[in-house]
């Protein structure tokens, strides 16, 4: 149970430091490439929690949203992201992160610093629809993606740290895109479908799904330097549950307090209905017409039963 909050922690990674790219609109012109290849450091020490204790007892479960500190935990990531252009309006993109994770839960309880290897596998389409809507200049797409829980070794939630979060995700999206004189600007608006963990069976649970809507924008500063920016925000939809075996056994292993039922695995033990907000920064140097270098900042600036954390990145790109 000590290590169980960093199940959200991966939640929130595996999309930090991609290129503003991968939430445009724009899709690849046909046989090109979109190629970076991302070294990101990711560390939380506090939270945001709705629920509110006393002397190490829970006394309200839904009171004010607050920070609060919790274990440190630190992501060291390798991250690929690639796009190909199967036509001029479709294009195949997928998302490889290799992550090392230190957790001073894992090293207090277990002796451990933390799990590495490949975590989740992210793979998707975009389809662009419509190159001039109602005659703005703004373009339309459509995106598909799905998130795979194969690579890695999955342990249970409550008691072990893992590279993921068990399950398969999918996700689709309404991007929207508009070029300028200079620079461009860029929304996304997506929901995602969160399915049920039933890896130790009959101990289920099912994540909350989720409303995700983002927005950003890039700007020329120079003709070797650019600037872009990202908002995104996440808002669970309240539809989490978990099992009446996981809820019953929780209480009788761990001590958990049965007076307010699933709340306290949904919202602390297993933030299965976390919302967050973000935002981030990035620094583009192009050193040829198609090789770029990108430096990124990315911080949590708001959440809700889920941790708060800063990201640091550098990007290598190539296009083809």
């Amino acid at each position: 149970m000590n290590k169980r909050t960093w199940i959200i922690v991966l939640l929130l990674i595996g999309s930090i430091l991609i290129s503003s790219n991968a939430f445009s609109a724009w899709t690849q012109a046909k046989g090109h490439s979109y190629n970076q290849l991302t070294f990101s450091y990711y560390v939380t020490d506090h939270k945001f929690t709705s629920i509110e204790t006393e002397h190490d007892q829970i006394v309200d479960v839904n009171s004010d949203v607050t920070r609060v500190e919790q274990a440190k935990f630190v992501s060291q990531k390798v991250t690929y992201y690639g796009e190909y252009g199967i036509t001029d309006k479709l294009t195949i993109f997928t998302g490889i992160p290799y992550d090392w994770q230190t957790s001073d839960d894992t090293i207090k309880y277990a002796g451990e610093s933390g799990p590495s290897g490949v975590g989740d596998i992210n793979l998707g389409l975009r389809h662009s629809l419509v190159g001039n809507l109602f005659n703005t200049g703004m373009l339309m797409s459509i995106q598909g993606e799905v998130k795979i829980p194969e690579a890695y070794d999955y342990g249970y939630p409550l008691e072990f740290l893992s590279l993921g979060d068990g399950q398969y995700d999918a996700t689709i999206a309404l991007l929207f895109g508009k070029g300028f004189n200079k620079g461009y600007g860029w929304a996304n608006i997506g929901y995602k479908f969160r399915f049920e963990n039933d890896e130790f069976d009959p101990y289920t649970f099912d994540p909350s799904d989720q409303l995700k809507i983002s927005f950003g924008g890039g700007y020329p500063v120079t003709s070797w330097l650019a600037i872009r920016g990202i908002v995104a925000w996440t808002n669970s939809v309240g539809n989490a549950s978990v099992s009446d075996d996981m809820l019953r056994d929780y209480f009788i292993n761990y001590g958990g307090l049965a007076k307010y039922g699933d709340t306290v695995l949904i919202k602390d033990s297993l933030t299965l209905e976390a919302d967050i907000l973000s935002a981030g920064i990035d620094l583009a140097f192009t050193l040829a017409s198609n090789i770029q270098t990108v430096i990124s900042y990315n911080k949590d600036l708001y959440g809700k039963d889920t941790g708060q954390g800063d990201s640091l990145g550098i990007a290598f790109v190539y296009m083809h």
